[in-house]
């Protein structure tokens, strides 16, 4: 009998890409999360096959009518929404509760390192998933922490390279040098839907997802190459002073480039294909999404 996931964002990138995975597979049936059924990514799950039904994470009595059934769940939170850590934490909970009240019996969460307990330095939006993950472990419940790196898909929007009077173009990505994770955040639904197919194998561990370790300069590189007759390059910016950029959030990104640098968190591309094993380097990514990295840059 298939087993019944309940998926939350299952609108967003994570949590699309989940569905649909789960949806390719005969042995799963999914109840995709959402605040608006009636979007245009709502409907599309649901002609896929999905069941979807209005629920929030700030509204713990819609929580387990969306539990209510599963055998699993895959929960991520955005930090980002509302710029809120207290708010993300109790959404957490409140969800770990929900999860532990029906008797869910694998949790897969989109968690992160608590930075400020390791490193000694803020950065909201990975210490409150870390707080979720410390939460999740004190209920005992069944959960696998799914860990993200940097998404590819950032260069399109938020770190998208900046043109120079030059006529090249900066990746503005303090990393000083060292290498770092990336991954597709829409490529990661068949890693999680794994995940799930072997829910006793991976059930109170974590995985780092990661589909290539490049510094930025060889990020760069793999630009040039694609975008040709563009240019790219790296910066010389340093974490400390991206920090100081002054728009909202440019402190906790500058700790997480820092942290990135100087404690190298778990992520692991072999773990990952193992997983799914056509989990995309940036060179693959980026030969597949020429036309919508030129729309963003031009």
């Amino acid at each position: 009998m298939a087993k019944l996931i309940t998926v939350f964002g299952a609108t967003g990138s994570q949590g699309g890409s989940v569905a649909s995975a789960l949806l390719e597979d005969q042995d799963f049936k999914v109840r995709a999360v959402t605040r608006n059924a009636s979007s245009d990514k709502a409907k599309a799950l649901q002609e896929k096959g999905a069941e979807v039904v209005v629920a929030s994470l700030d509204d713990p009595s819609t929580l387990e009518p969306a539990l209510k059934g599963a055998h699993g769940v895959f929960v991520v939170t955005n930090y980002w929404e509302h710029m809120d850590k207290e708010r993300e934490l109790k959404q957490g909970k409140a969800v770990a509760d929900a999860a532990r009240a029906a008797g869910v019996l694998h949790v897969v969460f989109s968690g992160l390192e608590n930075v400020q307990k390791i490193a000694g330095f803020p950065c909201p939006h990975f210490d409150a998933k870390g707080q979720i993950e410390e939460y999740m472990t004190s209920l005992e419940l069944p959960v696998t922490f799914v860990r993200y790196s940097f998404y590819y898909e950032n260069y399109t929007s938020l770190m998208k390279p900046q043109k120079q009077e030059d006529g090249t173009y900066v990746l503005g990505v303090p990393m000083e040098g060292a290498a770092m994770d990336g991954v597709s955040a829409g490529d990661m639904g068949p890693a999680v839907r794994e995940v799930f197919k072997n829910w006793a194998e991976w059930v109170r561990r974590s995985v780092g997802f990661s589909g290539d370790k490049l510094t930025i300069q060889q990020y760069a590189d793999i630009l040039s190459k694609h975008l040709a007759p563009k240019v790219f390059k790296a910066s010389d910016m340093t974490a400390d002073a991206f920090g100081q950029l002054g728009f909202p959030g440019a402190d906790d990104l500058g700790n997480m480039f820092k942290f990135y640098r100087l404690h190298n968190p778990d992520r692991s591309a072999d773990l990952t294909r193992q997983l799914h094993p056509a989990a995309k380097t940036f060179d693959t990514w980026v030969g597949e999404n020429k036309d919508v990295l030129q729309n963003a840059l031009d």
